[in-house]
């Protein structure tokens, strides 16, 4: 499951950060006033975005990981 962004202390004072639900999500990246307008195109439009975006995260990601070699097993043949 994707993980949400934060958006900073749960105001009801619990220690966990608070998320945001994928509906209010759409609404503020295409600048909606509530959930009755969110339209399908508004959905697919967003999880096309999302994912592309996971996508190119995922490959920055492996790219700057370093390359740590693996200890080989005692009975590994060099």
């Amino acid at each position: 499951m994707a993980r949400t962004p934060d958006t900073g202390p749960d105001p009801a004072g619990s220690p966990g950060p608070r998320r945001l639900s994928v509906v209010q999500l759409i609404c503020r990246a295409y600048g909606l006033s509530d959930a009755s307008e969110i339209t399908e195109e508004h959905i697919h439009r967003f999880v096309s975005e999302r994912r592309g975006a996971d996508e190119r995260t995922q490959a920055l990601r492996d790219r700057l990981r370093p390359r740590i070699p693996r200890q080989r097993a005692a009975g590994d043949a060099a």
